[in-house]
């Protein structure tokens, strides 16, 4: 399997390595930090076969993991101790009042209390929950509950396993997301620890739609429809193949423009491509996201956190796309930029393949942040604590 490789060499202090195994690829990355300067030590992605994975489970956690001990060694990534991802579509989001408890109290309170909104056995699921708000006093505090199909976790830990690696902490793709956006509102001042955004993951299959609120997740919701439907009316239009179209879609001559066509330029092909119906669909989509977020709070609690709307995901980095959706939406869309205040030493070619399209890294990127000590404080991840903590059983 190919794909891209890019990276640097040299001692460093402290590393944190993330793997993102998606529906259709995997990214990895690797971070070190030293002092107060984040270095991006290496960074990839290589396709994956279709089959491989299913619902977010490795259907094949040994065929999965030859490919990526292979395509490890062309890289200069040295971490073995990895932070993998859990797809925010296998996971079940709940805010619901418990007792303050702690530890293993807590998680079988949790699990009696979410197990009539699974739609899987609580017995067959990882479940954390993480106060939100502790008041002194109070009988029961609010509380984020997360629960996940141990199968989901329990197949991609294999897999890592399997490719000689050592699975040390599951995390949401959404926690990854949020620990990018954290570090950058701590970046700009004190005044922005209340900020509030909201965030749109166009993935492969699925976006989803997360709303944040004085640094914590208060929103998550996604619905089927994602950057495949793109690809396949690219593959369509020009009569080529899923692969050949995707690798268009993402190329630097891609654009869309403001009627909503997509402009292909390369140096064997100019081709305009209607996609005005596809993105009507995902602003449609995201509309009633926001009609529905809306509907579950009183007007007052959400004015300002809908003005402000970051992209990522694989399509996030399309040319045009944000200008296209702030106009329809009429709010304040912008890229994510996950590798904002990162210094590594990269080819030219491969530095500009990375930053024109560093959106679509968001996740991994997060991931490998949690390993140099940077963690979300929308969510406990004190190792020995959560669940999703891996740790192979005796």
């Amino acid at each position: 399997m190919g794909g891209l490789i890019v990276g640097m060499s040299g001692p460093s202090p402290k590393r944190g390595f993330g793997i993102d195994i998606g529906s259709r690829v995997l990214q990895l990355a690797e971070i070190s930090r030293q002092g107060d300067q984040l270095h991006l030590e290496g960074i990839g992605a290589f396709p994956l076969a279709p089959g491989f994975v299913e619902q977010g489970v490795v259907t094949d956690p040994r065929g999965l993991a030859k490919g990526l001990r292979s395509y490890l060694r062309q890289t200069r990534i040295r971490s073995r101790k990895v932070t993998f991802s859990i797809p925010s579509s296998s996971a079940v989001i709940r805010w619901l009042k418990l007792p303050p408890l702690e530890g293993s109290e807590l998680r079988e309170a949790a699990k009696f209390k979410v197990k009539r909104h699974l739609p899987f056995p609580v017995d067959q699921a990882y479940v954390e929950a993480t106060p939100l708000d502790v008041n002194q006093g109070e009988e029961e505090v609010e509380h984020l509950v997360v629960s996940v199909p141990r199968r989901v976790i329990d197949s991609r830990a294999m897999t890592l396993e399997h490719a000689g690696l050592e699975p040390v902490c599951a995390e949401l793709e959404a926690q990854a997301i949020l620990r990018i956006v954290d570090s950058r509102l701590r970046r700009k001042s004190p005044l922005w620890s209340d900020a509030s955004l909201t965030i749109i993951d166009i993935g492969g299959t699925m976006t989803h739609m997360y709303v944040i609120q004085s640094r914590r997740l208060h929103f998550m919701r996604g619905v089927p429809f994602g950057a495949e439907l793109f690809v396949q009316s690219v593959a369509m239009e020009l009569g080529v193949s899923f692969e050949s179209a995707a690798q268009l879609l993402a190329s630097d001559g891609a654009q869309i423009d403001e009627t909503g066509t997509l402009q292909v330029r390369t140096e064997d092909l100019v081709a305009s491509i209607p996609l005005q119906q596809e993105l009507e669909k995902l602003t449609r989509e995201f509309l009633r996201l926001l009609r529905y977020f809306r509907s579950l709070h009183p007007e007052r609690s959400y004015a300002g956190i809908l003005d402000h709307v970051l992209l990522c995901g694989g399509m996030a980095g399309l040319k045009g796309l944000d200008a296209y959706l702030a106009e329809r939406l009429e709010l304040r869309v912008e890229r994510m930029r996950p590798l904002a205040n990162m210094v590594g030493s990269f080819d030219p070619d491969s530095f500009a393949a990375i930053s024109a399209r560093q959106e679509a890294f968001t996740v991994v990127v997060g991931l490998a942040l949690s390993g140099v000590g940077l963690p979300w404080e929308g969510f406990d991840t004190q190792e020995g604590e959560n669940e999703f903590v891996w740790a192979r059983a005796a």
